[in-house]
């Protein structure tokens, strides 16, 4: 299902690994908006490359294109925050305003991993034996689907409604 979350301009980006039982590793990013806290974009790989920040960068624009549309919100100013992994050297190469931090903002991401992760704990860390790309990503789809809307006004692009359901803390 297509949607799409209210974005700042502020993103946190990063990427963790997941293993299959079968010992394959993919690599999962994320891109979370540090002040609406929702994941307008995620992706997985086999690698870990400057490369995908391309991706992320291409994906990020129509995200904030269809997100002005709907939330009428518009983003001036972009800056990615990172923890400074050598991929990471592509904004650089992209003249892109980012910055390397390693607390308080870019807890953001692992906030959204922290998720992820316990969500994983259940299976042992490992999506079953006959997973391949194709299945983590339409399973991961569905797991951020449900975060954003527990966690950020989201719109259902194809229904033509917002969810707001908003469990957090703050």
């Amino acid at each position: 299902m297509r949607y799409a979350v209210s974005l700042s301009g502020v993103y946190v980006i990063d990427e963790t690994k997941v293993r299959l039982i079968n010992g394959q590793y993919y690599y999962v990013w994320i891109v979370r908006d540090v002040k609406t806290k929702g994941i307008p974009f995620f992706m997985v790989t086999s690698v870990r490359s400057g490369v995908y920040v391309l991706v992320v960068l291409a994906n990020m624009k129509r995200a904030e294109e269809v997100a002005r549309g709907i939330f009428k919100v518009r983003v001036d100013k972009v800056i990615y925050l990172h923890d400074g992994a050598t991929a990471y050297n592509a904004f650089s190469w992209l003249n892109v305003e980012h910055e390397k931090v390693t607390f308080n903002e870019r807890d953001y991401a692992e906030q959204g991993f922290r998720s992820l992760k316990h969500r994983l704990a259940s299976m042992d860390f490992h999506f079953p034996w006959n997973s391949n790309k194709f299945t983590i990503t339409r399973w991961l789809s569905t797991f951020f689907l449900i975060y954003n809307i527990l966690y950020t006004p989201t719109y259902l692009l194809d229904k033509e409604v917002i969810i707001n359901v908003n469990i957090s803390n703050e």
